[in-house]
């Protein structure tokens, strides 16, 4: 408990600063240490400040052995799991004999400045890749890579302070010895500056599935195109162009993909406007076919269409038939001048008002209807008897043949 107190101010630190690493430093530790520096959570130890420190605990030349993770922060050292249990424990049985920093810049560039020629070993999944020597060299780096698949940042920690107690176990008997564990890069960053930058959708070609055009709204989840068994997408739409004649009442929009352009002709009568042809145009190979719709597309004026399933266009060409097939669509005609921030008006659904499910409910209803209708009349048909026993009579007798 008294490990995490002092921690807890800590938790400040990181948030203030992001590009700094805490650095815990143990062992056979100068006795001026602990009494001239105390962790101080409001304040960063620079590059040269630990420099000096290093070079100061590291005069009587002892072994040491440095555990460098590739993130770590302050808050690493007080986490905990579900059951209470602190994820670095070997570092909290040191901490009367420990300095820790906090905050510190550059902590891994100063110490490969400080520990020139030093041996440097990983620990991955498989161990680790050479063996430690304490004879020929006397500054190791550790670099900690055995992260697992699927390993929570308490278990990879505490698997990292059991390595740490082993390691160090074996060292202290060949002399004097102090370990290092601190980090390449923090794991909490935070950017210093905040921007605020204004964007703005190109207004010239729509690439999404609402596709507006002068007189002409139309939303569209995919377009295909079905020919001699095979179904293609059109992809890449690249801007349309539309067209009204004010005598004829036609209007004809037309849209631009990479596997041709289709345009879609609209007239307007008695009050309605008609969705009837689709003309599809191809390059390549050469196509110029009028398509013609499968089912009947028309609504009121100043109203739109909507239909969730696909509405089909097909060919009169027995030869080469050509389908294409608009999923999802929603589509107005104005016969007249729009801009995108033109509404669609209400809809005409394709799928009618006595739609599968509420036939389906009112076919169940009427079952149960007809169930409780014959269930009234053969309670009505119940006749009572129209003779009695007398408990002061004689007993009445029926007889078989009765």
């Amino acid at each position: 408990m008294a490990f995490c107190r002092l921690l807890f101010p800590l938790l400040v630190l990181s948030v203030a600063s992001a590009s700094t690493v805490p650095v815990f430093l143990w062992g056979d530790l100068s006795s001026s240490s602990g009494n001239s520096l105390k962790s101080n959570p409001l304040s960063t130890v620079s590059a040269q400040g630990f420099s000096e420190i290093l070079n100061n605990e590291l005069k009587d030349d002892p072994y040491v052995i440095v555990f460098l993770e590739e993130t770590l922060s302050v808050e690493d050292f007080s986490r905990k799991n579900n059951e209470g249990d602190i994820s670095i424990p070997y570092l909290y049985d040191n901490l009367s004999d420990a300095l820790y920093l906090p905050s510190v810049e550059d902590a891994s560039r100063v110490l490969e400045e400080v520990a020139k020629g030093a041996v440097h070993v990983k620990l991955t999944q498989n161990g680790l890749s050479a063996a430690i020597e304490d004879k020929n060299n006397r500054f190791m780096f550790i670099a900690l890579k055995d992260a697992m698949e699927g390993e929570s940042r308490y278990d990879l920690l505490r698997r990292h302070s059991n390595f740490m107690e082993d390691q160090i176990s074996k060292l202290e008997k060949k002399g004097d010895v102090i370990a290092v564990y601190t980090a390449r890069n923090p794991s909490w960053t935070i950017p210093d500056t905040h921007s605020r930058v204004r964007r703005q959708a190109n207004s010239s070609v729509t690439n999404g599935p609402d596709y507006s055009l002068d007189g002409l709204r139309l939303y569209l989840t995919g377009v295909t195109l079905d020919h001699s068994n095979a179904s293609v997408t059109f992809t890449n739409y690249a801007g349309g162009s539309s067209e009204y004649n004010t005598t004829t009442g036609v209007l004809n929009g037309t849209l631009n993909f990479d596997q041709g352009s289709l345009t879609l002709n609209f007239h307007r009568a008695a009050g309605y406007w008609f969705f009837d042809t689709v003309h599809f145009v191809q390059t390549n190979p050469a196509v110029d076919e009028i398509l013609y719709a499968t089912d009947d597309l028309n609504a009121l004026l100043d109203f739109s269409y909507r239909c969730k399933q696909s509405v089909s266009f097909k060919s009169i060409n027995e030869t080469q038939e050509y389908k294409v097939s608009f999923i999802d669509i929603k589509v107005q005609p104005f016969f007249g001048p729009t801009n995108a921030s033109t509404p669609f008006g209400d809809s005409f659904n394709c799928v009618g008002f006595f739609s599968a499910p509420i036939w389906s409910g009112l076919f169940v209803v009427f079952i149960l209807l007809s169930i409780t209708f014959y269930g009234i009349m053969t309670m009505m048909d119940i006749k009572t008897m129209d003779r009695f026993d007398d408990p002061k009579g004689k007993t009445i007798t029926i007889n078989a043949g009765e």
